[in-house]
């Protein structure tokens, strides 16, 4: 079964903002997370600022370019909320702040996940 990769409008425009040759590295990594996403990347856990334990990172390129990622508890979709490049800790405060600035996007995931899980 392949994943479904979904881009918040935030990473979108992370996608957009890359140069040419860093969009093409980027797209890779995109399309190895369709095939076994929970299993590709390292898990994120806790830092000083926020708790981003339910998110992944796909490191790509030379260690250039991070991708900070969620996957549905089933597998079946798989939301990227930052793209950025290796630098410092960057990437992470993003994803905290665009955690803070959606939080309804993110009990929706969380609820529809759950919904899934009680009905599956």
């Amino acid at each position: 079964m392949m994943a479904e990769v979904l881009l918040t409008e935030d990473a979108r425009e992370d996608l957009h903002d890359l140069d040419g040759a860093a969009r093409v590295i980027v797209l890779k990594g995109l399309q190895k997370l369709q095939s076994e996403p929970e299993k590709r990347g390292s898990p994120l856990s806790s830092r000083l600022r926020g708790n981003l334990t339910t998110f992944r990172k796909l490191v790509v390129g030379d260690r250039d370019y991070r991708i900070v990622y969620r996957v549905d508890p089933d597998g079946s979709v798989v939301v990227v909320w930052v793209i950025g490049r290796r630098s410092d800790e960057e990437v992470y405060h993003l994803a905290l702040s665009r955690l803070r600035l959606h939080p309804d996007e993110a009990a929706r995931e969380f609820a529809v996940a759950l919904d899934e899980i009680w009905q599956g």
